[in-house]
């Protein structure tokens, strides 16, 4: 028989007692304040969120939200207090969510839509209470780009759904009422991979910098560093962004040691400068020194769409902006992921219409890929034949259409009708007559 548990035992069990009660109650308050959050009246409020950095598309969103006529307010909601004091000393209006959680919570649930980039899980920093309280709100999910992965409620037969952090994953994750899609062919992959029935036809509005300048207060979150920035505005130098995405699993070759060494020789080879931007999901720590002068590493951070159309080129694995990157009409260098052990069900490049538009490389032959078609980018035609077929709008107009639905949102969400029942009426007073109320 086992022998009497030691002090250290002892301590960590209590420990993981202590988290699982704590789990317990953050599900019972986010049960909790979704209950109260379906009941309570709503007041004409408007909250954006967005990543931890001001950037994608709720950034856009809010700011010509902000510029518009409308008969609602506006917040965008920080996770961090440095991004709501930048905010704030721009005079844009900010809750900085990390301050006062009681009166975070009352906005949450008082508002009467919530404009989305993000899972709601990830929106929160895992905390289901706070996503409980959107629960009466219309939500509109933007989301973060046109995918060939696997999302979601698509990830079931993958995925262990006995797991929790899944369960909450994908149960916040399909929580929305309205999704954005760019294109009637991407309608089936909201909703298999969110469960969506209702889209919205519009473009993403963060595209909108890609095909003008942006303003100064869209060039918040965009900032470089003085090296980089020459290296920005240099034109004796060709430009090419480096987009790895983020990974379930082991990474890729291009996200390697080996892979940054031989691009940047290729850089000094062809006078390129070469851009990293890690995902988001990467830490400081986990980004690599640069190359000076041939291959800078951005901040995971960084808002890159106001530099997007400066670039030459765009060399991925399967991150989502190479199809913003169709709206400069440049080439797109696809590294060959299946060439590595990978998940089996990722990129699935079924998902978007079958159109040529990308150059595929894998290790041994990425140089050589690179130098027959940066310049002479053959599938420039096919490029913009796909870029309309998943663009099926001007992103130029993109906010005024999400805008215009975030209106009707907040007025329907702000009808709070009482139907009363009549007992002085006749036919055992079936007659109901309803009354609109004020919130």
């Amino acid at each position: 028989m086992p022998g009497p548990a030691t002090t250290a035992e002892l301590q960590t069990l209590i420990t993981q007692q202590a988290a699982v009660i704590a789990d317990l109650q953050a599900d019972m308050m986010g049960r909790d304040l979704q209950e109260l959050s379906l009941r309570v009246f709503k007041r004409p409020l408007v909250l954006f969120f967005g990543r931890a950095t001001f950037s994608d598309n709720t950034k856009y969103l809010y700011l010509d939200t902000v510029r518009a006529a409308r008969d609602y307010d506006v917040l965008w909601c920080a996770s961090t207090p440095a991004l709501a004091r930048d905010l704030h000393a721009h005079g844009l209006p900010c809750l900085d969510m990390t301050a006062d959680l009681k009166a975070t919570v009352r906005t949450l649930l008082h508002c009467s839509v919530a404009v989305l980039c993000e899972n709601l899980l990830s929106t929160f920093g895992g905390n289901v209470a706070l996503a409980g309280a959107l629960a009466g709100a219309q939500k509109i999910q933007l989301w973060h780009g046109i995918s060939v992965k696997h999302l979601d409620l698509m990830l079931l037969p993958f995925a262990n759904v006995l797991d929790q952090t899944f369960r909450r994953t994908i149960m916040l994750a399909s929580r929305p009422d309205y999704f954005l899609s760019t294109a009637a062919s991407l309608d089936v992959f909201w909703a298999q991979a969110f469960g969506a029935t209702q889209v919205i036809r519009a473009g993403q509005p963060r595209n909108a910098v890609v095909r003008r300048d942006a303003t100064p207060h869209e060039m918040i979150g965009a900032a470089l560093p003085s090296d980089q920035m020459v290296a920005m505005q240099n034109p004796a130098v060709r430009r090419v962004l480096v987009t790895p995405t983020w990974k379930r699993g082991q990474g890729l070759f291009t996200a390697s040691a080996e892979f940054h060494k031989r691009l940047a020789a290729w850089a000094a080879r062809t006078n390129t400068v070469i851009f990293v931007k890690p995902h988001p999901f990467m830490s400081a720590a986990e980004i690599p020194a640069n190359i000076p002068g041939r291959l800078y590493f951005l901040a995971a951070g960084l808002d890159i769409y106001p530099w997007l159309s400066r670039f030459d080129a765009l060399l991925t694995d399967y991150s989502s902006i190479m199809f913003d990157f169709l709206l400069t009409g440049k080439p797109i260098f696809t590294f060959d992921s299946l060439t590595q052990v990978v998940y089996g069900f990722e990129p699935d490049w079924s998902l978007i219409p079958d159109t040529p538009f990308r150059y595929v490389f894998d290790a041994s032959n990425m140089e050589q890929v690179l130098d027959a078609h940066l310049d002479a980018h053959p599938l420039h035609a096919t490029q913009q034949v796909l870029c309309d077929q998943l663009f099926e709008t001007n992103p130029l107009e993109a906010s005024d259409v999400l805008i215009r639905v975030i209106g009707e949102c907040n007025a329907m969400v702000l009808d709070r009708s009482v139907h009363v029942i009549d007992a002085d009426v006749d036919d055992a007073g079936d007659a109901i007559a309803a009354s609109a109320t004020a919130a």
